[in-house]
């Protein structure tokens, strides 16, 4: 087809001109570059390539280049006459001017074809020419920065045969950066059409043939033509474009269609960035009509339904946007006007408010840094260094020398109803700066607001023009807290205080914390990483800046913290803090607290209710009792012995159940993963006729690993949705091209995209969802995604040899025992029943199966319905299509031998002894590793197997239980008079009953048995500081160590009241009669009391007598 879109636009253009040899990249020996040797007809050898070169959504590692003018990437192209496109038979080509070219006739200085590759970026001139076309044609990309450059240059060539009267010079240049690929196509001079005619007679004869140029995917169906391609004006060429540039045509190639650059065409209507920050004022570069002959009250963009904006225009090609603010974070839809605002037409591409964050922001690096603070919390009066960052591309759009920055604090007003930001005032703090290209850096002191104890600030940093007052730019910092010291904090904790619920209005239902941070990093399904905790930092003051424990109260201070990922029917939260020995906090402000608002999702509502409060009852206040107050009503949380559970899928399909078994599975499909119901099943339900609806459900891809060796399956592709009405299914998959795409709903996230203005230093950003979170690693390329209801599963690209492979690991919280069908098994903590086909019936365990029944009977049943598929699909790919392979395919179910020229390799991979020749002593890592390595002959798939097989077992040992203290053990005792106190601080372990105990820390006169776990303090003394009895237990099994801290308050007055704690009332708090004496023992049971979360502990269920007194605690 022809570019019709665009023709009206060209056939504009002046006839007089082309592009001028000094326009065209470099070539000729002075470039170094290869010159193809005189002929007619040839094509090189294939020429390999340093880079992959994506063309039609295929990677190319090799190109050849023909004579006839043009470059095909399958097989040389030797046709003189060029066949009208589409062409079959993987022809698969771009061509310059295909016409017979002959280069054996002598021309003074011509009749020349040069080629060069270049993969050296030192070579300024080429890459910098490559990266500003597209730039400036392509402008609603991202920045490219191409790594290789393929230039084919046709210099004053004849017509066949040996025609030298005419000549034609034109050069095609192809750029990539492995992900996306453009072609230049440049025509100085074509002073011919086709040979000619005197000496060609029959049908064969190209006399009425004129070149021919464009793109063919060799598939017959898919192509694109230049104009007047095959006909006698395909001279034109030289003063037509798509850019408005005579003889030059630009256009993106690597995906399935061609999409056209310049504007006035449908193929590039685009914007980007595609995200920025609720805070608004982010400068989006809109492409696609010409806005040459517009003014600027023409062009205007609307964000959503009604938030219109006035565009500035920067050329013909390009204008800007500035993002209005929003109250609440989301996606939006984009619509452009170019008349006035009378007519808006939509993007196809969503533009995605990330929400304002406040510390270290994860989401993306924000646009405006301050350079010498590592805080949130800032002073009025403290001297900062602000800097952002400002691109060439940006500065060359500023033509005016009028635009200057000016630099502002904002505060905003934070809306406790529905966790809006609205932005209030702002105050100039400097302004004339003039602009600059690279790290833009200036100095400013923090004023202060007046009538504001803690307002929550940012900077912005605007381009504005002094004389018309347009803003072309706004870079905004993150959000901080402001510190003015001659406001009382004590003021604003009282009033927080005064207007507090009790906690057990909203705190029920949350998970309890993990009791190690052994635990707490395994539990993905249920925790992550406070931000505001940095393991580079562990042992500095600048780690968990919220959680520095108070020296002068004994108190430990977090190394690490995890927030809880899911919430209850309050959108309450957790925070889990643990000590440098790896153990829970449970007293004091290195302790995590129970959070009125889940922070993951309501960042807002969870900095105004649960952080400010505590920034002025603690971390600013010295008033020991105005923290205290605070923890009444943000409680410490308990730790447990919680389960959850992971399970995964990696190499030559090896899966790990949710109960920890593992087979092999080696399907050729899409399949049920892991679905969850929303309540228990029996074990031997048919999934098939299950009438409750799924609240999670997930599917896989598998696919041979590549066209050579089907024998081995891999995985490819995952598919998810939970229940949530907000919900939308996320696809991850492998593209042909060896990327990873990944959807939500019907739009692809484009995870590469940065700002032009932004050089991100962070390691990983997250993307924000109603039901989900999806984060990715920038260095590993890992995606995390993360659903609030308790799932959370991991995606490791792998690649190989030959291609990309997905390693699965997937974590779920314990409620979901029960509840699970699928690849992954039943779950419910028995590893035998685990293989349940979807019929109901157990087949048994994997070590008593073969390869063949496991296939048949267990995997093949978890095959997934077409019209039940979760998965996108692309070009050509369908459902029905996974099926038929599935019916075709038939694996191997005999591990092959290995020849002994790979043995020595193979174990040395797979970390296995020669001398260890009995294979059931192999560890499951090293039996899925040497599989693997004997299936593909793949060192990469092998390592990454093994890797994976030693990630799932360590995760199980940091699962392990440790002893867990009786959870009616209060952690905060207020005792009425002097009488004795005795404690038993036993615990359970489900691996042995030898358990190690140490009373770190108590009174001297206390005495504690280290075989019973009995304490005892005969003569307790009153005094007005609390007394901290911190007691270790450690099973001798795996040496696995608990800690249970106790504070203990010791007052003369006789009351039968409970008394609050002077200094803190924590999540369990317990006070004696007067006139008692107080044991507290264990049940020797690992389930889980429930716990209210006001003060006061519950009953103990069991009366326990010791030294024959019989205590029974009061709730008071």
């Amino acid at each position: 087809m022809y570019f019709i879109v665009y023709l009206l636009f060209i056939c504009k253009l002046s006839v007089i001109y082309s592009v001028p040899l000094s326009e065209f990249f470099p070539f000729g020996a002075s470039a170094s570059d290869t010159l193809f040797l005189p002929n007619d007809d040839s094509s090189t050898n294939a020429l390999p390539l340093p880079h992959v070169f994506p063309y039609f959504n295929i990677n190319h590692r090799q190109i050849y280049l023909a004579n006839n003018g043009l470059f095909s990437f399958l097989g040389p192209i030797s046709e003189y006459v060029p066949t009208p496109f589409p062409l079959s038979d993987n022809r698969r080509l771009i061509a310059g001017f295909w016409s017979d070219i002959d280069t054996r006739g002598n021309i003074s200085s011509g009749n020349r074809v040069y080629y060069h590759i270049y993969a050296n970026r030192s070579n300024n001139i080429v890459f910098g020419k490559a990266a500003t076309y597209v730039q400036q044609y392509f402008s609603g990309e991202r920045v490219f920065n191409p790594s290789m450059i393929i230039i084919g240059t046709w210099y004053r060539v004849g017509a066949f045969s040996q025609q030298t009267a005419l000549t034609n010079t034109f050069q095609i240049v192809l750029a990539t950066d492995e992900l996306r690929s453009f072609t230049f196509l440049l025509y100085h001079d074509l002073q011919w059409s086709s040979p000619q005619t005197g000496s060609l007679n029959g049908p064969s004869s190209s006399s009425e043939i004129g070149g021919q140029a464009g793109f063919n995917a060799g598939d017959g169906v898919i192509f694109e033509m230049l104009p007047y391609s095959r006909t006698r004006n395909v001279r034109q060429l030289v003063n037509l474009s798509n850019v408005n540039v005579p003889g030059l045509f630009v256009f993106r190639i690597d995906l399935e269609t061609i999409a056209v650059g310049g504007c006035g065409n449908t193929s590039n209507f685009l914007f980007q960035p595609r995200r920025g920050s609720q805070l608004g004022s982010t400068a989006i570069t809109v492409q696609g009509p010409c806005f040459g002959n517009l003014s600027e009250g023409d062009v205007k963009c609307r964000f959503g339904e009604s938030a219109v904006v006035d565009a500035v225009i920067i050329n013909e090609f390009e204008a800007i946007c500035l993002t209005p603010a929003v109250s609440l974070p989301g996606s939006v839809n984009i619509y452009l006007s170019i008349d006035g605002g009378i007519t808006f037409k939509l993007f196809p591409r969503k533009f995605t408010y990330t929400p304002a964050e406040y510390g270290l922001s994860s989401s993306d690096e924000p646009p405006l840094i301050i350079l010498n603070y590592n805080d949130f919390i800032l002073t009025v009066n403290n001297q900062l260094t602000l800097a952002w960052y400002l691109s060439e591309k940006t500065i060359d759009q500023w033509v005016n020398n009028t635009i200057k920055f000016e630099v502002q604090l904002w505060s905003v007003i934070l809306n406790e109803t529905n966790g809006s930001i609205k932005q209030n005032t702002h105050i100039v703090l400097q302004s004339n700066l003039m602009p600059r290209a690279g790290f833009q850096t200036t100095s400013i002191t923090i004023p202060s607001i007046d009538g504001s104890s803690l307002p929550t600030v940012f900077f912005r940093a605007i381009a504005y023009d002094t004389l018309t007052h347009t803003v072309y730019a706004g870079f905004n910092s993150v959000l901080f807290v402001l510190n003015d010291p001659i406001y009382d904090k004590s003021d604003y904790c009282h009033a927080w205080a005064s207007k507090q619920p009790s906690p057990h209005e909203w705190n029920e239902n949350l998970l309890p914390c993990p009791l190690t941070l052994a635990q707490a990093r395994v539990a993905r399904c249920c925790y992550e990483p406070d931000s505001l905790c940095k393991l580079e930092n562990a042992n500095t003051s600048l780690n968990c800046r919220l959680h520095r424990g108070r020296s002068n109260l004994s108190e430990s201070s977090a190394i690490a913290c995890y927030l809880s990922r899911t919430t209850n029917q309050w959108n309450a939260g957790t925070e889990c803090c643990y000590d440098n020995s790896g153990q829970l906090i449970t007293r004091g402000i290195g302790g995590g607290t129970d959070d009125r608002y889940r922070s993951a999702s309501s960042q807002v509502l969870h900095l105004l209710s649960d952080i400010l409060p505590y920034l002025a009852c603690c971390i600013l206040n010295s008033d020991r009792e105005a923290c205290a107050r605070y923890f009444i009503y943000r409680p410490h949380r308990r730790g447990s012995n919680s389960p959850n559970d992971n399970g995964g899928t990696w190499g030559d399909p090896h899966f790990t159940t949710l109960d920890g078994s593992t087979y092999t599975f080696n399907g050729y499909g899409e399949y049920t993963y892991l679905a969850i119901t929303n309540s228990s099943t029996s074990i031997n339900t048919n999934f098939k006729r299950i009438t409750q609806p799924m609240i999670f459900n997930s599917q896989i891809r598998t696919t041979p690993l590549n066209s050579l060796n089907d024998s081995a399956t891999v995985i490819r592709g995952l598919a998810a949705k939970s229940n949530d009405f907000l919900a939308e299914k996320m696809s991850i998959t492998v593209s042909p091209r060896n990327m990873l795409i990944v959807r939500r709903g019907n739009e692809t996230l484009d995870l590469d995209i940065t700002n032009n203005n932004e050089i991100s230093i962070n390691n990983s950003f997250v993307l924000f969802f109603p039901e989900m979170t999806l984060e990715q690693n920038r260095t590993s390329g890992v995606l995390t995604l993360s659903w609030f209801i308790g799932v959370s599963i991991q995606i490791t690209p792998i690649t190989t040899s030959n291609s990309l492979v997905l390693n699965i690991h997937t974590s779920v919280a314990g409620s979901y025992q029960n509840r699970t069908f699928g690849l992954l098994g039943l779950y419910d903590n028995n590893p035998d029943n685990d293989l349940r086909a979807q019929n109901g019936t157990i087949l048994g365990t994997a070590d008593t199966l073969s390869l063949e029944q496991i296939h048949r009977q267990f995997g093949q049943t978890w095959i997934i319905e077409p019209n039940h598929s979760l998965f996108y699909y692309e070009r050509g790919d369908s459902a029905i299509n996974y099926i038929t392979q599935n019916n075709l395919y038939v694996p191997s179910f005999v591990l092959p031998e290995l020849p002994a020229s790979r043995l020595n390799l193979t174990l040395a991979t797979c970390n296995i002894d020669s001398s260890l020749t009995n294979r059931s002593l192999w560890t499951v890592a090293q039996r899925t590793c040497y599989y693997d390595m004997v299936v593909t002959n793949d060192t990469a798939l092998g390592q990454a197997s093994r890797a994976a097989s030693e990630t799932f077992q360590q995760i199980i040992m940091d699962q392990r239980y440790p002893p867990e203290f009786n959870s009616d053990l209060p952690l905060v005792l207020n005792k009425n008079d002097l009488s004795p106190i005795i404690i038993s601080f036993m615990t359970v372990s489900p691996y042995t009953s030898n358990i190690s105990y140490k009373l770190i820390n108590g009174p001297e006169s206390a005495l504690f048995d280290n075989r019973t776990a009995l304490f005892t303090w005969q003569n307790p003394t009153a005094n007005n500081n609390q007394i901290v009895v911190r007691v270790t237990a450690q099973d001798m099994k795996y040496n696995l160590l608990s800690t249970h801290e106790l504070v203990i308050n010791v007052f003369r007055q006789v009351t039968n009241t409970a008394i609050i704690n002077s200094t803190e009332s924590s999540h369990s708090n317990t006070t004696l009669p007067s006139s008692e004496t107080m044991q507290i023992g264990t049940n020797a049971t690992t389930t889980k009391s429930t716990e209210p979360s006001d003060g006061i502990t519950m009953l103990p269920s069991t009366i326990f007598m010791i030294i024959s007194v019989i205590i029974t605690f009061a709730l008071h």
